[in-house]
């Protein structure tokens, strides 16, 4: 499993930064280098601004590998695309073309098709387009053995319950992402689930909850050996540090360091 630092670096690589840009205006660049080597653990507001330059972000996630909408694979490659791009407009334009529609021919790419469709109208506010979609996406699932599409999906519209405050609805969509876990093989998209539910806690400002899934995607993800999603997870941990600090302001600072610490959870990191 990778360290806090390694992601960072690969994840710098990634958008063909040095260590000197990403550093600018947040830290030296000998502190970068020590983070990067693991010899450092940033704070929760150096680890939050490095992610925020590196363009991590809370409510946008890319799935590990994208599900086939056609057999065209000209067709998957742009949404491949344009999810990895996170250009939502773009993606709901696309998939409303009279070409794309034509071409679903199993109940499998009208699956993935909804729930794309669904993505896109959530990431550009058309929220009860989005539910509509995303409920479509399930027409065919089995509830009590969904797959894992089947399963983001439904994580997906806890996400927008929780955005309208509704937590007993929000959670319950989530016990249904989470139903009869144990019975299926791993997928690297399913680490999204764990972040998906700690977000929801977070939107819904059941910090407690949060964290407790963050720490179970984490050991999750270590588990399977796989580094998908845990940039998200470390960036996500930080903020809730920063809540969980922001919201009593009679912590002294070295308290505030132990909390941090403790978010971060050193039983867990330590077989990384």
């Amino acid at each position: 499993m990778k360290d806090l630092g390694t992601v960072i670096k690969e994840l710098r690589k990634d958008k063909k930064l040095t260590q000197k840009e990403l550093a600018e205006g947040i830290c030296a660049q000998s502190m970068l280098s020590a983070i990067e080597n693991n010899v450092y653990v940033p704070n929760a507001n150096l680890l939050i601004k490095l992610a925020t330059k590196l363009e991590v972000s809370l409510d946008q996630v890319s799935l590990a590998t994208n599900f086939p909408i056609s057999s065209k694979y000209n067709f998957n490659d742009k949404v491949d695309d344009l999810c990895n791009n996170h250009q939502y407009q773009e993606l709901y334009d696309f998939l409303m073309q009279d070409k794309v529609l034509d071409n679903l021919k199993t109940s499998l790419q009208m699956q993935a098709y909804y729930y794309y469709l669904g993505v896109a109208q959530l990431q550009t506010n058309a929220i009860s387009e989005a539910k509509q979609s995303l409920n479509l996406s399930l027409a065919e699932v089995n509830a009590k053995h969904p797959n894992t599409l089947g399963r983001l999906a439904y994580m997906a519209i806890g996400y927008v319950h929780s955005l309208e405050n509704e937590k007993d609805l929000a959670e319950e969509y989530i016990n249904k992402a989470f139903r009869n876990w144990d019975e299926f093989s791993y997928e690297e998209n399913q680490n999204a689930l764990y972040y998906l539910a700690a977000l929801i806690y977070f939107k819904l400002n059941d910090y407690q909850d949060s964290t407790a899934y963050i720490a179970d995607g984490i050991g999750f993800i270590a588990k399977h050996n796989s580094h998908y999603m845990l940039a998200n997870c470390y960036f996500l941990l930080a903020r809730l540090a920063l809540v969980a600090h922001n919201d009593d302001e009679r912590l002294e600072a070295n308290r505030r360091k132990d909390l941090f610490t403790e978010l971060y959870g050193e039983n867990i990191f330590e077989e990384f």
